[in-house]
Formats: structure tokens, C-alpha cells, sequence
């Protein structure tokens, strides 16, 4: 029960790679509360922590407001006194209305930005002051390897993850005199849905024989703000299976 004590906001907590990261999180002792647009989503995750014997809380946020970040924020901080973990985990690509960039809508651009950076850079703008106040803290954001890599169809979700990684290197800098660490992980492809031939799906997307899966990513997040990697900061750690390694065209 290495994070016995603690308190960390998990923000798209209601999703499914958020919702192993508030589990992983509360199984090591730590108390989670759970940020995610939907209000249901939110509640379920909580529930499931509660059903653990861990404290946690449910709370709907919409990330791209941040009036209404740094409202939940001190709500959390009013009830526990604390905010020891911060983990950006809300997001995602637009998926359905993924298209290229000379013909994506504005619309679809400004909600990408909003969502996958703005939202991360409000969540820790909101919950920073309270870290820096106890001068102890550890920030996780997660990102993608389309941010380093691209990928046709991502221009505007890869800018944003590019800008969270950029950010984390800089919130490293400015915040590690306070005994805050800030990191990122940037996943892989994470299959949710069932596939006929696992293993062929797997060296497709990656160098190893399994598919990636979301706990994988809570693993890397685990990893990351254990006391015992107090001495890592401002990293990009990449969770893919080996995906990005190797040039175009070779096996």
C-alpha cells in the first residue's frame, strides 16, 4: 500500500483506460477521486473503487472549462486537505469525424485543442497552487504516439498530445523545486473491443505478441508516481509494444 494516505484526481476517470488507472491507484491505498464529463461514467468508476474498501469521489467536470476545473478542484481539496496526484487522462481522438486537415472542420480542430491540451494545461493549472502549497506532488499526463510519430487523419489530436508532452518538460523545470514531479505516458494502440486472431492484431501493432491493454497504461502511470521514482521527471515514457521503433517499410 505504497500511496496509503494520498489523494489523486484521475481526470476521464469514466473511460476505460481511466477508470484501470483509478483501480490500480486505490489498490495501492490511495483515495481517488474521479473527474470525467459524464456524470454516470464518473459514478460508476467511483463505485467500483467503493466496492474495494476505498475512499473516492465522483465529480462531473467538464475539463475544457476551467471555472469549473478549479471549482471542482478546491471541492476536493475542502473535503480531504490534500491533492497529492494529479493524472490527465481525458481525452481521445476524434475518431468517427477523423478526417485530413485540409478538409476537418474548425469546429473539430478547436475541440481536439480544447479537450486533449487545454484541458490537461487546466487541470493542472487548477491543482498545481495546492502541490506547490505542500511542496510535494507528482503529475501525470497522458499523451499518445501519434504525438511523436503522426499518423493521417490526427493533425489537430497529434498537435494537442505534442503540446502535452512539450508542457510536461516545461512544468518539470518550473515545479520541481517544489518536490513536484511531472511526467508523461503516451500509449500504443489499446484495443477495447474483442479481435478474431489476437496475436496477428498484435504484431500488427506492435513488436510483442499481445495486444496492449488498458492496464498496461495504469501500470506506466503506477510506475510513475510511486515514492520510489521521485527522481524521474519531465519523461515521455511510450507504452506501445514497441510500435514506434523502426523505419517505414522494414519488418
Amino acid at each position: 500500500m505504497t500511496l496509503q494516505g494520498k489523494v489523486a484526481i484521475v481526470t476521464g476517470g469514466g473511460g476505460a483506460i481511466g477508470r484501470a488507472i483509478c483501480l490500480e491507484l486505490a489498490n495501492a491505498g490511495a483515495d481517488v477521486v474521479v473527474f470525467d464529463l459524464l456524470e454516470e461514467s464518473a459514478e460508476r468508476t467511483a463505485g467500483a473503487l467503493k466496492k474495494q474498501n476505498a475512499k473516492s469521489m465522483a465529480c462531473a467536470v467538464d475539463v475544457s472549462n476551467f471555472d469549473a476545473v478549479c471549482a471542482a478542484a478546491a471541492d476536493v481539496y475542502q473535503r480531504f486537505e490534500r491533492i497529492d496526484m494529479l493524472v490527465n487522462c481525458a481525452g481521445g481522438s476524434a475518431r468517427s469525424k477523423m478526417a485530413e486537415f485540409h478538409l476537418q472542420s474548425i469546429e473539430v480542430i478547436h475541440w481536439m485543442l480544447q479537450v486533449n491540451l487545454f484541458g490537461a494545461l487546466h487541470c493542472i493549472r487548477a491543482v498545481s497552487p495546492f502541490m506547490v502549497q505542500a511542496r510535494r506532488g507528482s503529475i501525470v499526463n497522458v499523451s499518445s504516439i501519434v504525438a511523436t510519430g503522426g499518423k493521417k487523419g490526427c493533425v489537430e489530436y497529434g498537435a494537442a498530445k505534442g503540446g502535452v508532452i512539450a508542457a510536461t518538460k516545461s512544468l518539470a523545470i518550473e515545479l520541481g523545486k517544489y518536490n513536484i514531479t511531472v511526467n508523461c505516458v503516451s500509449p500504443g494502440l489499446v484495443q477495447r473491443d474483442a479481435v478474431s486472431d489476437e496475436k496477428a492484431f498484435a504484431n500488427r501493432f506492435s513488436v510483442v505478441n499481445r495486444i496492449c491493454t488498458q492496464e498496461d497504461i495504469a501500470n506506466a502511470v503506477m510506475f510513475l508516481v510511486r515514492p520510489e521514482s521521485d527522481f524521474i521527471t519531465g519523461q515521455n515514457l511510450a507504452v506501445d509494444g514497441g510500435r514506434s521503433l523502426g523505419l517505414r517499410g522494414d519488418n
